[in-house]
């Protein structure tokens, strides 16, 4: 167990540098945990989630959709989470806070409190020790990449207008100007414009250090909050 925990927090450090996005952080993360816990259903959200979803990734085997993600109701999920260890384990016929109207073991691992958030595993089967033991060493990992969008809004904040947004999040996918253009149904001109423009209001000179500088605060500052 104490490779595969070694294996798999390097992977899951790398994979928090490397995504684009929370979206597709979470789904990486539920992707390597789903096969390696065998899980019958797995949830790694916000708290609550926000409007339409957009930083959810959930994963169940089981169930084809979920009406609600949490069956705890928020205002007790939040406190349970500010008050939690950094994993709480339920067993059997409790609330396994997926949702699934099953009973199953559930490991919530609480992921941020600055932007709550947390990561629920459920599967028939209780965790055994060295799992918990490999969950609780995963939390500061899951919490860096959980919380690197944000620091794009910290590092950048409300100065960005809602297109040049969209323009940040395409540059930080690797797109070209003449990508962007396409994809936003402009001209390459008016992207450069705009890319100008948001160099201004980040204080750097090219695209690269665009896209670098919220990672690179990132692991300078460390993820916010500490152990428990």
């Amino acid at each position: 167990m104490d490779l595969v925990a070694g294996s798999l927090i390097s992977e899951i450090a790398e994979w928090a540098c490397q995504a684009q996005g929370r979206v597709r952080f979470r789904a990486g993360v539920l992707e390597r945990l789903v096969s390696l816990l065998q899980l019958d259903a797995a949830a790694f959200s916000s708290v609550p989630p926000p409007a339409g979803g957009e930083s959810v990734a959930v994963w169940n085997a089981t169930v084809p959709s979920l009406v609600s993600l949490w069956s705890k109701e928020e205002a007790a999920l939040r406190t349970a989470l500010r008050t939690m260890p950094r994993c709480r384990v339920s067993g059997a016929g409790e609330p396994d806070w997926s949702a699934t109207g099953r009973d199953l073991h559930c490991c919530v691992v609480r992921v941020s409190e600055r932007t709550p958030s947390a990561l629920a595993l459920s599967r028939t089967r209780p965790f055994s020790e060295d799992e918990l033991r490999l969950l609780g060493a995963l939390q500061p990992v899951l919490q860096l990449g959980d919380e690197r969008q944000v620091e794009v809004d910290e590092t950048l904040g409300a100065q960005l207008s809602p297109r040049e947004r969209q323009i940040f999040e395409y540059l930080v996918r690797g797109f070209r100007n003449e990508d962007i253009a396409r994809a936003l149904g402009t001209s390459p001109a008016t992207v450069r414009n705009q890319l100008v423009r948001l160099y201004r209001k980040a204080g750097v000179a090219t695209r690269s250090e665009l896209v670098g500088l919220a990672t690179v605060r990132l692991l300078a500052n460390g993820p916010a909050g500490g152990a428990p």
